[in-house]
């Protein structure tokens, strides 16, 4: 904790071996940075993503795209830096990561009939617990990245759930089932849906299953990192 109240006082040193950063990077140095583990292509990524979750839900989780920009691997440099984000209220890490994933996804393509971002919401007394949400930061680095509208009030989380982390692939689905509300307005849209890291898939899978009964027509994936089995 005390590195990381550091590093918010001192935001020009990287976070993981807190030398001076250069001109350029952004809260990890390059050396830092080369650790973690890049998809090779937005193709393999997809591949990947549509094999995990094709594992755990077999065709009844249907995507359009999908696009993750790490392997996610435990005990990690990229596993340090994200917990950074998500629990030590670093959040302009989720924008950096937000704006490099959409920058990589538009250098693809692909994304042109994607008509606005939504991240995957967390419970209001969680988002008070922690302060914000995390998706929703990587969601804003996004919107900028491919100029599209973030419309985070039209998914919400209506249920408390506890966190998925150490739960089975059976139990992260019991656990979020009915735990999203949809607003009105959504039917026929192609929304991109945003989170921090897929495990299983069961949290975008749930989400996905509410903006799809409100006649959503088209759900794509976004997230920062795909976790790898091991």
């Amino acid at each position: 904790m005390r590195e990381h109240l550091l590093h918010l006082l001192f935001p020009h040193v990287c976070l993981l071996c807190r030398k001076l950063l250069l001109p350029g990077e952004e809260h990890c140095c390059s050396a830092c940075r080369a650790q973690f583990d890049p998809f090779g292509s937005p193709q393999a990524a997809e591949e990947l993503l549509r094999s995990t979750i094709v594992s755990h839900f077999g065709e009844s989780f249907p995507f359009e795209r999908g696009w993750c920009r790490y392997q996610f691997h435990r005990k990690s440099p990229l596993q340090q830096v994200l917990h950074s984000m998500k629990y030590e209220g670093l959040f302009t890490l989720g924008k950096s990561f937000g704006r490099q994933l959409g920058e990589w996804m538009v250098s693809e393509g692909g994304v042109d009939d994607i008509e606005c971002i939504v991240p995957v919401p967390l419970h209001p007394l969680k988002k008070i617990e922690r302060s914000y949400n995390q998706s929703e930061k990587i969601a804003e680095g996004i919107a900028q990245s491919l100029r599209k509208p973030l419309r985070r009030e039209l998914l919400a989380r209506k249920r408390y759930t506890v966190s998925q982390t150490g739960l089975s692939a059976q139990e992260r689905k019991k656990n979020i089932e009915g735990a999203f509300q949809v607003a009105k307005g959504v039917a026929g849209r192609h929304l991109l849906l945003v989170d921090d890291v897929i495990t299983t898939g069961a949290t975008l899978a749930a989400a996905a299953s509410a903006l799809r009964q409100a006649g959503v027509k088209k759900i794509s994936l976004a997230a920062v990192a795909l976790a790898i089995k091991e």
